[in-house]
């Protein structure tokens, strides 16, 4: 919006604005955030995934097949339009629908590399194992743990 001077550039509508729904942005945000991370929705998640991973309780003897080009096509539209229901609609007036559809396809584009998707569920396991045993960073419990495992494999290999 730097190149283009409209009135939504200006510094005062632009300082209106932040007065006017930065706070309001800010509350929706974290009562967002706030029930997004609730128990209840964890449960949820982990029902999911659950079912994801083990279908009706049990492993699937064979992988799924693979999707077509048209389920792939079907499934991104769908998460597309649920990303642009998530925020409010004034966020999609101030920046226009196509811009801000163009700015979601991208993001969406940039979930597609298994690299960094595969970084991104390491780093999200990283910070919940942190949020969950914060002792987990400390460079003693660190040691301590591992010369406890190491123990306990001279144990086994002892008696086998």
């Amino acid at each position: 919006m730097k190149d283009q001077w409209s009135w939504l550039c200006t510094e005062n509508i632009q300082k209106a604005i932040r007065l006017l729904f930065g706070t309001f942005i800010e509350r929706w945000l974290d009562i967002g955030v706030a029930h997004v991370t609730s128990a209840p929705c964890w449960v949820i998640y982990l029902q999911v995934l659950q079912e994801a991973v083990w279908p009706g309780g049990t492993l699937p003897a064979q992988p799924r097949p693979e999707r077509s080009a048209a389920e792939k096509k079907e499934t991104k539209e769908r998460c597309l339009d649920c990303l642009m229901q998530l925020l409010p609609e004034l966020i999609a007036d101030m920046l226009g629908s196509e811009k801000y559809r163009l700015s979601l396809e991208t993001m969406l584009e940039s979930l597609q590399d298994h690299q960094i998707n595969k970084h991104l569920i390491y780093s999200i396991c990283d910070l919940l194992l942190e949020l969950l045993i914060p002792e987990s960073c400390d460079v003693a419990f660190q040691t301590f743990l591992l010369q406890s495992l190491a123990k306990d494999t001279e144990r086994n290999s002892i008696h086998m």
